[in-house]
């Protein structure tokens, strides 16, 4: 496995220096926003990225150069700095000659606290739910011309865009738990959606884990506020040790803002919640109650902003979505084609619990492409217990991103265990096989693919064989990640 590079910490007056910024890995979900906010607040901005993906054009349109291979010829002339994520390992060939050469070599997580400066930092974290939330956040900001900044990692679908950039007090962001780097923000809101069993590669146990989320939640400014999802109960075990302003948002007995009322009919819920006796009712274009859940973060800090509630619902309804959280990619002779980037165990019970809950009379079958070996490793019995609101599931190799494991994951074994755990049929994905499913069907379909690496390509496949290529058109909201 290669070795990553340890994060690294740099101060805002270093990287302001030379305004010229070179993002390697720069169409990854997390570096496009941070290169869209820099270019548009003046830096000089270049990249490279292995692959010519959407969110690469995406930022060659907006004039952001991007080189398509990892080399030592794309580094620019100094003073620049170089901008990587914890994906980047030390034996890019691009990074070794930018250490080499003597380049100031800067975490994503450094220049996104740099771009926060000035504002009022809205941060997101979570196990799952951080992407949703971030987006619908931005945009209810942005709907109630509060002209946000927000940094989000994923595509607002229909928008293009992964980034606002405005001139008002707030800056929303996805803060990243995973390595430990959320903790370098300094939230005037700070966001838990949930806190579930995640990152023990880096973490080690689930109590290295509870630990730096309490952190997080401690650098909440004293003026602000800590805005918490109380349904998930190591969250409300943390929040015993938290002494600041804080609201809570959930279905249970003690939220603050609380749902009451949630149904869901194919991809439209509605919904009641008290905010501070205040009675909301809602409707929004989306599936599954984590949605429900993220919908009342958003009135929480709606309420916690002093905003008209009213108005902050009615913007939530016109929310568009984000690519890869369970995007239609075609609907053809009872026949529906969902992508999902669900990729660890929580994700992925809620997003076939909210097909089926869309879907109740539906037959619905995944397509699950596992997204690296020490994902699996570490939660690899909660991974196979998550498929039981399924029919049927078909299993894809791994999706290495660069890591190797001793341990046999291959689709077969995955499959065989996924059967026994979560008692629903699985096997090793066969085109042949799906195939003939899909031909033969009985009664209405819905098709998922789910995995953070490249199964969304297959989701294009079969939108090929429903409709023929003739039709065959890409979502602009889907994009691979490594």
């Amino acid at each position: 496995m290669a070795k990553q590079v340890p994060l690294h910490s740099s101060s805002s007056s270093s990287i302001l220096s030379s305004r010229r910024l070179h993002l390697i890995g720069i169409g990854g979900t997390g570096m496009r926003p941070l290169a869209e906010i820099a270019h548009l607040k003046g830096f000089h901005v270049s990249g490279s990225d292995q692959s010519r993906s959407t969110n690469v054009e995406r930022l060659i349109a907006a004039g952001i150069p991007v080189a398509a291979e990892h080399t030592a010829a794309n580094l620019p002339p100094k003073p620049c700095e170089i901008i990587i994520s914890s994906a980047i390992k030390a034996d890019n060939p691009e990074l070794k000659a930018a250490c080499e050469q003597g380049y100031s070599i800067v975490h994503r997580s450094d220049l996104l606290k740099l771009l926060m400066v000035g504002k009022k930092a809205i941060c997101v974290s979570g196990t799952h739910g951080k992407t949703s939330t971030t987006a619908m956040l931005a945009y209810m900001l942005h709907a109630l011309e509060l002209d946000p900044t927000a940094a989000i990692g994923g595509e607002l679908v229909g928008l293009e865009k992964s980034s606002f950039v405005g001139s008002g007090d707030y800056f929303v962001a996805e803060c990243d738990e995973s390595d430990g780097s959320f903790l370098k923000y300094d939230p005037f809101i700070s966001i838990v959606t949930n806190i579930d069993l995640d990152h023990l590669d880096h973490y080690g146990d689930i109590e290295g884990l509870k630990k730096a989320f309490l952190s997080f939640i401690q650098k909440t400014d004293k003026d602000g506020c800590a805005v918490v999802g109380w349904d998930n109960p190591i969250v409300r075990e943390l929040m015993s040790s938290f002494s600041g302003s804080k609201l809570a948002f959930g279905t249970r007995m003690g939220s603050e803002v609380r749902g009451t009322r949630f149904t869901s009919h194919g991809r439209t819920v509605a919904y009641e919640a008290v905010v501070d006796k205040t009675l909301v009712a809602s409707e929004a274009a989306l599936v599954g109650k984590h949605n429900f859940q993220n919908i009342l973060c958003c009135l929480a800090v709606a309420n916690v902003l002093e905003l008209d509630l009213a108005a902050a619902a009615l913007a939530l309804s016109h929310y568009p979505g984000v690519g890869r959280r369970f995007s239609l990619m075609a609907e053809y002779a009872g026949v529906k084609i969902y992508d999902d980037y669900a990729h660890n165990p929580g994700k992925i019970r809620s997003c076939i619990e909210g097909a089926r809950s869309a879907f109740p009379s539906e037959r619905i079958l995944i397509i699950f492409q596992p997204h690296r070996y020490s994902r699996l490793e570490t939660m690899y019995n909660e991974f196979m217990q998550s498929f039981g609101a399924a029919d049927e599931v078909f299993v894809l190799p791994v999706y290495a991103a660069g890591e190797t494991s001793t341990r046999d994951f291959s689709p077969a074994r995955v499959a065989k265990d996924i059967q026994d755990a979560s008692k629903v049929r699985a096997s090793k994905y066969e085109t042949d096989v799906l195939k003939a499913r899909l031909s033969h069907q009985q009664s209405p379909t819905v098709l998922i693919t789910i995995g953070a690496g490249d199964v969304w390509r297959l989701s294009q496949e079969w939108k090929e064989f429903l409709h023929g290529p003739e039709t065959q058109t890409k979502d602009p909201s889907i994009e691979p990640k490594a």
